[in-house]
């Protein structure tokens, strides 16, 4: 597990998108060709899509800057399933949504078979994708906003559902995540009825949810305490310091 290091988010976020793709040696593509052939033989349904690396990253109190390589999404897998160490490895943003409801739940997510990380428990999340890039700038909260939408059918612009939304965390774990605390006006059980029948309409279009089950945590330091304790299901790496630092624990 990477050393995780959570901080406020800075008051003004800048990432940038260059136009040079990440530099890999001719032996690692073929590698990374090689181990993608493969994953495509053994049917896996991943797509070659843009993947945004880090290039740079500089922060102070009141501002942080990123600047991104282009590579794809065999780098990333590549990456993540061999362990590349720089210059080579595969370091992404990710948007994270902590999202609360009226009674005070964390939604949770465990990550579909079907995905990357498998079995894995974590916010709603995702990485930066080529419709959030504009221009050479990347629009992080259009990346929230679709991951939320996507993941659980919440509409960040819906003034009924969304209270609030609150950038609260930047967290360095090797790669990097913002995670913005999210206030919903529905309760626990109102979401779940809602996740339901967002979760069935996926399946009547012949799509696979993003997640195999939803876990509504109560965001109380025992709950979130014990949930870490007794849970043995893989959780990316920064939940546990991003839910104890939010229900005050530490």
């Amino acid at each position: 597990m990477n050393k995780v290091v959570v901080r406020t988010i800075p008051r003004t976020v800048r990432i940038t998108v260059s136009e040079e793709e990440m530099p890999l040696s001719h032996p690692l593509k073929e590698s990374i060709d090689s181990y993608w052939h493969s994953l495509m033989e053994n049917g896996k349904a991943f797509h070659r899509g843009e993947v945004f690396p880090i290039r740079e990253f500089t922060e102070t109190e009141k501002e942080l800057q990123v600047t991104l390589h282009r590579t794809d999404f065999a780098h990333f897998i590549y990456s993540k399933h061999h362990n590349l160490e720089d210059p080579y490895k595969c370091r992404v943003v990710v948007a994270n949504a902590l999202i609360v409801t009226s009674d005070q739940h964390v939604v949770l997510g465990q990550m579909n078979d079907v995905t990357a990380n498998p079995g894995r428990v974590q916010l709603i999340a995702g990485g930066i994708d080529a419709s959030d890039v504009k221009g050479n700038k990347v629009d992080i909260i259009g990346s929230l906003i679709r991951e939320a939408r996507e993941e659980v059918g919440i509409d960040l612009h819906d003034e009924n559902t969304v209270m609030k939304i609150e950038p609260r965390y930047f967290v360095d774990w090797g790669n990097i995540a913002l995670v913005y605390r999210i206030e919903l006006a529905m309760d626990s059980t109102e979401f779940r009825a809602h996740y339901e029948l967002f979760e069935k309409s996926l399946r009547d279009k012949g799509m696979i949810p993003e997640f195999s089950s939803i876990e509504l945590l109560p965001a109380e330091p025992q709950s979130v305490v014990e949930f870490f304790e007794k849970d043995p299901r893989p959780k990316v790496d920064f939940l546990g310091d991003v839910l104890k630092r939010d229900v005050g624990i530490g």
